[in-house]
């Protein structure tokens, strides 16, 4: 009993155990579902967040395309004033130089340089409107790509809310499964609750009759300690009785030897020949009755060789038995703590598991974290190059209509205090470029550092996969060690299964032998009553041969008491076998329910292996999709950073260009730097070659030089202002720019 309830203690103290376990799984599971809604949160933020950007893009197309009608229009515009340019040319020459052929020459020289300018002019506008037209065909194209690029975006992102929705989904299905798991632990708990006051209750009854038994017990000792007393007085009242006719016979004696003294005298021979016979008879008797002594001497040797036999036997199949049962009890007390202690070692494995998937997926969102906040940094850079983009565009296009009232006002008038005015506009207007073009130096440095920063996340997130793997590795021999554990657990069952058998064998041979006991009993219970019977019977013959004084009935008395005596004994031993067979069977019926206890505890055992292994499998296949998760990640990333490679490789080769652009540009301003001092050398006369000069000399020192060179890739614009030195600021827009 107290084992029993030491083992009901123990399931309820595991119980207890998994329930805390459960209800901790539960705990996390919750708090996994709220980081799987907080995710899903972000997600939602970023699609509306992509959403704005889209209209914004959808706005930019649209102030683009009004720029466009704008750029048009003004072409358009300046087209008109270079006919009326040309118009106004062509009007004449005025009349107090018609008869002067220096004025003619000049003003035809003039005129010839007007034309070449004009057209000149022409060419650089229509240049200029190709290149515009280009570049906003190129920005059609960029804001397209943009739009199918967040379309995409947009559709991946609806994806992954699907998957997130589809984990939520799952983790509710899993947290209905552990609180299904878990009500059925509570019921469990409940119903052992109620086994174990069942069982209370039941060792209290079982107490009770001990109790009553132990009673009855000691009632009966002190019965049999009073019918050893009665006994004992009956036997001294019988050696008593034996003294007494003793002495009868011996008077009996006495008396029929002076009977046939006194009577010898007047006997016949037909009395002497009659008493002669009654002795042959008597003595025939007597030798017939020592016959029957020695066959029963015999009988009582024969039964007692038995006894001695049957208890040797039942002393070696007790030796045995508890051998066996000791042996068994060794066995099932080692399969016992193996299996407890591999049931140990596999929560250990999944806690183990547990501790290392959620840090698993804390490296995951913080990597997401990481990927969110890059791909933020590289939308705001993004934002904040088109602005400077735009605002240098926008300079440039101030810039070069101030070129063009520079180069009006150059052609118009020659005075040295608005040149340098201008000069010193342009040049801070070249240093706020100059300053803008840092800028965007400083923007390229910074993505350059945003792209190493990407190539170390996609090594940090290699390791990381390099490190599921090793672990899913890891969890896969583990799984087929616990299978093969599981295997030789089947195998040890098979063999208990089959000691079982053995046992349940030998406990129904055991049995019938108790029932062969049993009946062998009842018959020494019913020869017991009918020697009881025999002995009424004699002692009544007794008295009556003690009152008739016949010796014979004297000597058969005393074979009775002897007889009777030796049935007592005989009774006796049968009572002790059969009280040490009781004993035994009780023994074996209490190792028979400790066994199928043990049996049904390692059942129980197996199917808690069985559900920790599935648990294991649950969780292998859980790693392996975040292992996929994150490949897809890292093939993400590296598809990022090849396309930030691209960018990087066009923007090097449209730096290259540009450079070659730029060297172009410069030799096209000096040659024509060269053209315009020969033409203004060329024209001026003697009387002014110092005055000219000295302009010349200004112009040379201080000078503004615009080239528009366009090229398939793009324009580049150069404004240098000769001191000497290189030129201030250059810009190139390409296409993709």
């Amino acid at each position: 009993m107290k084992k029993k309830i030491e083992k009901l203690e123990s399931e309820r103290n595991e119980l207890k155990a998994d329930n805390q376990i459960l209800e901790q799984k539960l705990s996390e599971v919750a708090s996994e579902l709220t980081e799987e809604h907080s995710s899903s949160n972000l997600i939602s933020e970023r699609l509306e967040a992509e959403t704005k950007e889209r209209l914004r893009l959808e706005k930019d197309v649209k102030a683009h395309q009004t720029m466009y009608k704008n750029l048009q229009e003004s072409a358009e515009k300046l087209e008109l004033e270079l006919l009326c340019a040309k118009s106004d040319l062509s009007g004449g020459i005025p009349d107090y130089f018609e008869n002067d052929e220096v004025g003619v020459n000049v003003y035809r020289l003039k005129y010839e340089r007007a034309l070449r300018e004009l057209e000149f002019t022409k060419k650089r506008l229509q240049t200029q409107h190709e290149h515009d037209l280009e570049q906003l065909v190129g920005l059609k194209k960029q804001l397209e790509k943009k739009l199918a690029d967040s379309y995409d975006e947009v559709e991946g992102q609806r994806k992954a809310v699907g998957e997130w929705k589809r984990k939520a989904q799952k983790m509710t299905n899993e947290m209905n499964d552990l609180r299904m798991l878990l009500d059925e632990q509570s019921s469990r708990n409940n119903l052992l609750e109620k086994r174990h006051k069942k069982f209370d209750s039941e060792f209290q009854v079982l107490q009770d009759t001990i109790r009553q038994e132990k009673q009855a017990r000691e009632r009966l000792s002190r019965e049999k300690d009073f019918l050893f007393a009665e006994k004992s007085t009956l036997e001294q009242t019988i050696s008593d009785v034996r003294h007494e006719l003793e002495l009868k016979e011996e008077k009996y004696g006495v008396l029929q030897q002076e009977l046939a003294e006194m009577t010898f005298e007047g006997i016949t021979e037909e009395e002497i020949a009659n008493l002669k016979r009654q002795k042959m008879e008597l003595l025939r008797r007597c030798k017939e009755q020592e016959e029957d002594l020695d066959e029963m001497a015999a009988q009582i040797q024969i039964l007692e060789q038995v006894k001695l036999r049957l208890e040797m036997s039942l002393e070696t199949v007790r030796k045995e038995s508890r051998k066996e049962t000791q042996q068994r009890e060794d066995e099932i007390e080692e399969i016992r703590s193996n299996c407890y202690k591999k049931i140990k070692s596999l929560e250990c494995q999944l806690e183990q598991e547990h501790e290392e998937r959620t840090v698993m997926l804390r490296e995951k969102h913080e990597l997401e974290r990481r990927l969110r906040s890059i791909e933020e940094n590289e939308r705001a850079e993004q934002v904040a190059e088109e602005t400077v983009i735009q605002k240098l565009k926008r300079e440039l296009r101030k810039n070069k209509a101030l070129l063009r009232d520079a180069q009006c006002q150059l052609e118009s008038i020659r005075g040295d205090s608005v040149l340098k005015t201008q000069l010193r506009q342009l040049r801070h207007q070249l240093e706020d470029a100059e300053f803008a073009r840092n800028a965007a130096m400083k923007a390229r440095k910074l993505a350059e550092n945003e792209l190493q920063d990407i190539q170390l996340v996609l090594e940090e997130t290699q390791r990381a996969r390099v490190d599921a793997e090793e672990k899913y590795n890891l969890n896969s021999r583990e799984r087929n060690e616990l299978q093969a554990q599981i295997d030789e657990n089947e195998e040890e069952m098979a063999e208990l299964m089959k000691k079982y058998s053995a046992t349940i064998k030998q406990l129904s041979f055991d049995q019938s032998i108790i029932a062969d006991y049993e009946i062998r009993v009842n018959e020494l219970e019913a020869e017991k009553k009918s020697l009881k019977e025999n002995i009424t019977e004699l002692t009544s013959r007794l008295s009556c041969v003690e009152n008739m004084g016949e010796s014979s009935t004297n000597i058969q008395g005393k074979r009775l008491e002897l007889r009777i005596k030796e049935l007592e004994s005989r009774l006796e031993f049968e009572q002790a076998t059969r009280n040490r067979l009781e004993m035994q069977l009780n023994r074996h019926k209490d190792s028979f329910e400790k066994a199928q206890n043990e049996l049904s505890q390692i059942r129980s055992n197996e199917i808690n292996a069985q559900e920790a292994l599935k648990k294991s499998q649950k969780t292998i296949r859980d790693l392996r999709e975040e292992l996929s998760i994150l490949t897809n990640k890292e093939q993400e990333s590296s598809s990022k950073r090849k396309s930030l490679e691209t960018q990087l490789e066009s923007v090097e080769a449209e730096c290259n260009s540009t450079r070659a652009d730029l060297r172009l540009a410069l030799q096209r301003i000096s040659d024509l730097q060269q053209a315009m001092d020969d033409d203004a050398s060329y024209h001026f006369g003697s009387d002014t070659d110092d005055s000219m000069d000295t302009e010349s000399g200004c112009y040379n020192h201080s000078s503004v030089h615009v080239v528009m060179d366009p090229k398939e890739t793009g324009s580049s614009v150069d404004i240098s202002c000769n001191d000497g030195d290189s030129p201030i600021y250059t810009k190139t827009n390409s296409k993709e720019n």
